[in-house]
């Protein structure tokens, strides 16, 4: 081949790898991706009496509210592997924070297909799952903040630990960290702390992202932001604290339960129970309690929404906003003591719906609100229809980017979620009316539970329909429509 012609080719080569970057007269948009660890819908764009989520809120003020988002597992490594991949928890291979991802090793994650697309793709915090985000889906190291392990043990439980280890080394004990227990390591599930935002992690992921926004190459990015809080233990600075009156946060009612429910539908707040110093084994949580975890939790997503606000004022400082599409997406929701739950780990409405607000510059439905049923596993092909980007032919997710201009559209009529038990899953198809759940042994398929909520009627779901003989058709109906929209894990009966 001659020089002339290899030049040419050269050069033919490089028009098609930025063809992507543009599309009719428009720069391809970037896209901001900020993930917040569970964070339900309880924020002032939610319609929340007493949450203060002013930058979040100015957000929504721009794009659309997802009134009705449901991640597909409540629990943080399944529903991100899930919004990660475009794939539902059983076509990824994980359930659990245990699992790892064999099944995913040829299958395209969301930052790393963007790459493959021209994208220059950062990741700072927690996107995937705690230390183990994939190399190949950055244009550059992904980064956690220092020590940011330490941000799921309070610094009163960690002052504790250092104590206990410095007694345990004076009696000669080789490994002064065996044998204390977890609750012991983590302390109290919630603390004040007078410190500067950037000493716990969130300000400084905030304060990374910002250094990183000034830095960017002059071509489209995929950021990806994953903040910690508000996951436990509720830690934030003093001042977040200070924005709550307790007195005026809502009251828990720990007798309330649920009527009739399998025994596999709930769980012990096991998190809390199981992990954190000050919390009864069993029975009802003390009133105290329970107004001091609402406060934590509320504390910790005023937190968090400054440091969203200061990276979204970056991104207006430095000329970036009018190009750049911005998700923020609570990766799963959050049980506050509704029913004696605390925590995630269920099927209920409180765990698997999720915050999910996206702005796009060229949206036509800014300032709304969409009670649409979606999924966060449609995430994947929506950011590929506002970027203009082909959609990968392995997604299962429906893309619901026609939202953004026609937030009365129905993209699906159904979001199917589900959670293990050791030998049993149980899967929800959640539709405008009804969740039904059906657990079933995962070898056999046999129904071992089912549940059936009426949310015209029953919004919290504290009553089992399941038996009703009005509703046997609606039962078998909702049974067959669960089977159509996950065909290959269709059973019987």
């Amino acid at each position: 081949m001659s020089n002339n012609v290899a030049k040419k080719c050269l050069a033919v080569g490089l028009v098609l790898a930025f063809l992507p970057l543009v599309y009719g007269d428009q720069p391809q948009p970037n896209v901001l991706f900020i993930m917040v660890d569970d964070l339900r819908p309880e924020l002032g764009c939610y319609a929340s009496p007493y949450v203060q989520s002013p930058n979040i809120d100015a957000l929504a003020e721009r794009g659309l509210v997802f009134d009705r988002a449901y991640c597909q597992q409540a629990h943080c490594r399944p529903s991100r592997y899930s919004l990660l991949s475009g794939l539902r928890p059983d076509s990824a291979g994980i359930w659990t924070n245990k699992d790892v991802r064999p099944a995913l090793a040829d299958t395209p994650l969301l930052p790393g297909y963007f790459k493959e697309h021209g994208y220059y793709c950062v990741g700072i915090g927690k996107i995937a799952h705690n230390g183990e985000e994939v190399a190949s889906c950055w244009s550059e190291p992904h980064s956690m903040p220092a020590n940011y392990r330490f941000e799921y043990r309070t610094r009163a439980g960690r002052k504790l630990v250092e104590q206990l280890q410095r007694q345990a080394r004076a009696e000669g004990i080789a490994d002064p960290f065996d044998g204390i227990p977890n609750n012991i390591r983590r302390g109290m599930p919630y603390e004040r702390l007078n410190v500067a935002d950037n000493e716990l992690a969130d300000g400084q992921i905030a304060d990374k992202a910002i250094d990183v926004l000034k830095t960017m190459p002059r071509r489209p990015f995929f950021l990806g932001l994953g903040f910690l809080r508000p996951h436990l233990p509720f830690v934030a600075p003093q001042k977040y604290w200070d924005h709550y009156n307790p007195d005026q946060l809502p009251s828990i009612d720990s007798t309330a339960s649920h009527d009739g429910i399998p025994q596999l539908s709930a769980h012990n707040s096991r998190e809390l129970r199981r992990q954190y110093q000050g919390v009864p084994a069993e029975g009802n949580f003390p009133d105290a309690l329970n107004g001091n975890l609402w406060h934590g939790y509320l504390a910790s997503v005023s937190y968090v929404d400054a440091q969203i606000g200061r990276v979204l004022d970056a991104l207006h400082q430095l000329g970036l906003a009018e190009n750049t599409i911005v998700v923020i997406a609570g990766d799963h929701g959050f049980s506050l003591g509704e029913i004696g739950l605390w925590g995630k780990s269920t099927n209920f409405d409180s765990a698997t719906r999720t915050t999910l607000v996206i702005y796009s510059p060229r949206m036509k439905a800014g300032g709304k609100t969409t009670d649409s049923l979606v999924e966060l596993v449609g995430l994947y092909p929506t950011l590929c229809d506002l970027t203009h980007i082909p959609q990968p032919h392995h997604l299962e997710g429906k893309s619901f980017a026609r939202l953004l201009d026609d937030p009365t559209l129905e993209i699906s009529n159904c979001a199917i979620s589900q959670y293990p038990r050791g030998e049993n899953m149980g899967r929800s198809i959640r539709t405008d009316r009804y969740r039904l759940v059906e657990w079933r042994r995962r070898s056999s398929g046999e129904l071992v539970g089912r549940e059936l909520y009426d949310h015209d009627n029953d919004p919290s779901e504290t009553t089992n329909l399941q038996d009703s003989v009005e509703l046997q058709g609606t039962i078998r109906a909702l049974s067959d429509k669960l089977q159509e929209v996950t065909p290959h894990l269709r059973v019987g009966n």
